[in-house]
């Protein structure tokens, strides 16, 4: 288990060997910090599937990401090029679309062309960075994408500036199985039953939560009962120390600040909806993990 602390790079990969070479399911985990019960970021956080798999497995506790957003990250994690080789810091652009990695080998084509049978459900790749490339030779198949669905009315209380619709957190939808994560973990499992016999398999699982927008259903949010809520302490500070070109990065990102969440009264409601959604995200890594124990 890996994790890549900050933007979409939560990843573990369980290996079942079925014969000399090993089976690999592989699930990113989008924005998911160090708020795991193994890893001890927030006191309260419930993560008992993560929690099993790393008592069970090697858990890495000093692992870095390589760059603080989706999209240089998943580029630098499946290329495995550093930022500063790929050139690509932002959200755009895609790996396809710089001369750095037009055409480097990706680890899912690693697989690919290892003879593996490879699958990908969810975010894997950075939304839109396989513009200029060809789907088909990433993985042999793609599965549910999962959407995240919306509420007609935003929960979150933000001014009009920082009103984006990812910027929103609350209960919703009311069943687990609407959830895009429920999906793509239906997708990542459908494809561990049917995976070929006379081949291994590389199966990728890219869950969307904890990333906003932080939704999940009424049970999950339960866990984290009002009154007894801890918030997490935070370094006025933080950012003293970073060059003037971090700026930069964020530039034009839709996200508050802080200070603009606790004037909104919004900071400990997206603190509980984060809890909450880890803890649903987990169930459904439980939910692979089983289905993994079950293919045998």
């Amino acid at each position: 288990m890996k994790l890549f602390i900050l933007f979409a790079a939560f990843a573990l990969s369980s290996i079942h060997a079925a014969d000399s070479r090993p089976n690999v399911l592989f699930i990113a985990i989008d924005d998911q910090n160090d708020w795991i019960g193994c890893l001890g970021g927030h006191p309260q956080v419930k993560t008992p599937a993560i929690d099993a798999l790393a008592k069970r497995g090697t858990l890495f506790e000093s692992a870095h990401c390589q760059a603080p957003l989706c999209n240089p990250s998943r580029s630098s994690l499946l290329t495995g090029l550093r930022p500063s080789s790929t050139g690509i810091y932002g959200l755009a652009p895609g790996i396809r679309e710089v001369a750095q990695t037009k055409n480097h080998v990706t680890l899912p084509q690693t697989f690919t062309q290892a003879g593996y049978f490879t699958f990908n459900s969810g975010k894997i790749y950075h939304d839109g960075s396989m513009r200029g490339g060809d789907q088909k030779t990433e993985f042999n198949e793609w599965g549910n994408r999962g959407p995240m669905p919306k509420p007609k009315t935003p929960f979150a209380k933000l001014p009009g500036p920082d009103r984006h619709p990812a910027m929103d957190w609350g209960v919703f939808p009311e069943r687990d199985e609407d959830n895009a994560d429920w999906k793509i973990a239906d997708s990542a499992i459908d494809a561990l039953k049917r995976a070929p016999a006379d081949k291994p398999f590389f199966i990728a699982a890219g869950f969307r939560l904890p990333h906003v927008p932080c939704f999940a259903s009424q049970k999950w949010f339960d866990l984290y009962p009002d009154a007894d809520l801890k918030m997490p302490p935070v370094k006025e500070d933080d950012r003293d120390d970073l060059p003037k070109f971090a700026d930069f990065l964020h530039w034009k990102l839709p996200e508050p600040r802080l200070s603009t969440l606790r004037k909104s009264n919004e900071w400990w409601p997206l603190v509980r909806a984060y809890l909450a959604c880890v803890s649903f995200m987990d169930s459904q890594v439980g939910r692979l993990m089983s289905q993994l124990e079950a293919t045998g």
